[in-house]
C-alpha cells in the first residue's frame, strides 16, 4: 500500500555528515564489537520502469528496502549482516551531491545502485557497481557515481543484473504503510 500524501519520508541526512562519519578512523571501529542493524522494511522499488507507468508491478520486479533515518543508522548500513535476501535491500537518500560509499565492515559482497531522482517517485540509474567485495582493511577503495546522485540502493551482489537494472533504467519507490504496526514511523519521521 502507498503511504497517505500527507506523509512525507525522512528528511535525508546531509551527505558530507554521512562521509565524515564513515570515514572515522577504523582503528576506532576495530577494536569494538562488529555493529549491525536489520532495520523495518518502509519501501519498496520496482522496476524497470517501462515506457508508460504501470500501478502494479509483478511481485518479482520489487525489492523491499529497509530504510535508515538516522545519523547511526545511516553510518551501520549493511555493516555486519551475513546475509541479505535477494528480495531485500537498503535504501540511502540524500541531497543531490556526489555520494561516496565503501565496504569497510560489511561481511558480504553488494551490487551498489546509484540513482538520480526523476520525480516524486521515479528515479534513474546513473551508475552500477556489481559485486563490490567486504573490506576488513584500514584502507578500503570508495565506490562513487561519477556525478551528483539522489539515492543509492545497496542490493546481495548479482541482484542488479538479475533485475536488469542498468545505466538508464527507471525505477518506481513507494512508501509502504503500516500504520500502527512495527514498522510505522509515521509520528517520529514523516512530518
Amino acid at each position: 500500500m502507498l503511504c497517505p500524501q500527507h506523509l512525507s519520508p525522512p528528511t535525508p541526512v546531509p551527505m558530507a555528515w554521512l562521509l565524515v562519519s564513515l570515514l572515522t578512523p577504523a582503528a576506532a571501529l576495530s577494536q569494538a564489537t562488529l555493529p549491525t542493524q536489520t532495520l523495518p522494511v518502509v519501501a519498496q522499488v520496482c522496476g524497470p520502469v517501462l515506457e508508460q507507468r504501470q500501478h502494479r508491478y509483478p511481485a518479482s520486479t520489487c525489492v523491499a528496502l529497509e530504510v535508515p533515518d538516522t545519523p547511526a543508522e545511516y553510518q551501520i548500513g549493511l555493516m555486519g549482516r551475513s546475509h541479505l535476501p535477494p528480495e531485500r535491500g537498503m535504501w540511502f537518500r540524500f541531497d543531490r551531491q556526489n555520494a561516496s560509499f565503501w565496504m569497510r565492515n560489511t561481511l558480504i559482497p553488494l551490487d551498489l545502485v546509484f540513482l538520480e531522482r526523476r520525480d516524486s517517485r521515479m528515479a534513474r540509474v546513473v551508475k552500477v557497481a556489481h559485486g563490490v567485495l567486504p573490506c576488513q582493511s584500514l584502507h578500503c577503495p570508495t565506490y562513487e557515481a561519477g556525478q551528483p546522485v539522489d539515492h543509492v540502493v545497496e542490493l546481495a551482489a548479482g541482484e542488479a543484473r538479475r533485475r536488469g537494472w542498468k545505466e538508464e533504467t527507471v525505477l518506481d519507490f513507494r512508501w509502504l504503510e503500516d500504520s500502527g504496526g512495527e514498522n510505522d514511523r509515521s509520528q517520529s519521521t514523516r512530518d
